[in-house]
């Protein structure tokens, strides 16, 4: 079951505050002027100086202020996330509640949205998936942690359910893949350090493969063409080159129009036959015993 309440993320300080203003009382029992004063009464009692007030923050540096120029513009054109609330009731169902506001089907519509679908039931399967990925060993919900699995989901922008399956699977494989290393961080042993370090390995890489994947999906199976300008005595191969073992392979330059003359062999150079003073010689006599 979902539906939206009057929840609104507020501090207890907050909420605290604004009790005591409904119910007539000062939020504080001693003003503050009389507090300073008898603070300054018992330090001079006790010989002790006032301290000195805290000195002014200095104003940010001009680099600083155009970057936050930047990202309040940059903030401003981005859509707000959608945040969240679950609580269990006494059956063990998940309530979800939405932010303050009247417009509850178009918070729907972009719960909806968020998962790529346009049913009640594979958006409510989701975060059901989603919230006990996000569970305590105490068995409550960390909402913080549940709504930036639901900011990652929805900076997917799924198309569909595979999609929104993967986007959910991505935000989960990579909340349990930072857990794993800050395992392998935590070890003691050399083993534990190898077992938790190797699985976060594996988890890293599904993570790519699964944001591979949903890219290739939102992609269609398009085609990428790469148009290259060859300039006259240049030379370009567009596709995979693959080298023979042991440096061979065929020469196809030749049949190219831009290939460039091979230079011709290298060869001894053709000459007379030199002439000799003793063209036969007479044998050597041999002793013999």
């Amino acid at each position: 079951m979902m539906r939206t309440s009057n929840w609104q993320p507020t501090s207890l300080l907050a909420n605290h505050l604004t009790d005591k203003k409904r119910l007539g009382v000062s939020p504080f029992p001693t003003p503050l002027a009389q507090l300073s004063n008898q603070n300054g009464a018992t330090m001079a009692k006790q010989g002790q100086r006032d301290p000195e007030p805290p000195r002014p923050l200095p104003p940010p540096s001009q680099q600083e202020i155009a970057a936050i120029k930047h990202a309040r513009a940059t903030m401003q054109s981005k859509t707000p996330r959608l945040c969240i609330e679950v609580k269990y009731d006494g059956a063990g169902k998940l309530d979800v509640f939405g932010p303050d506001h009247n417009d509850h089907d178009g918070w729907v519509a972009r719960l909806h949205c968020l998962f790529g679908s346009v049913g009640h039931a594979f958006a409510g399967a989701q975060i059901s998936q989603l919230t006990r990925a996000c569970q305590t060993q105490d068995g409550k919900v960390d909402e913080i942690k549940l709504n930036g699995m639901l900011a990652v989901v929805e900076g997917a922008k799924p198309e569909n359910e595979i999609q929104g399956m993967l986007a959910v699977q991505m935000a989960i494989t990579h909340a349990v893949a930072l857990q794993t290393l800050l395992r392998a961080q935590r070890a003691e042993t050399l083993p534990q350090v190898d077992s938790a370090g190797s699985l976060a390995v594996k988890l890293l890489r599904t993570f790519t493969t699964q944001a591979e994947t949903l890219a290739k999906l939102q992609r269609g199976g398009e085609q990428v063409v790469k148009v290259v300008h060859v300039h006259p005595g240049g030379q370009a191969i567009v596709g995979d080159v693959h080298n023979a073992a042991g440096g061979g392979g065929t020469n196809e330059k030749g049949n190219q129009p831009h290939a460039k003359a091979e230079p011709a062999a290298l060869s001894a150079p053709t000459s007379q036959e030199m002439l000799r003073l003793d063209p036969q010689r007479d044998a050597v006599p041999v002793a013999r015993s």
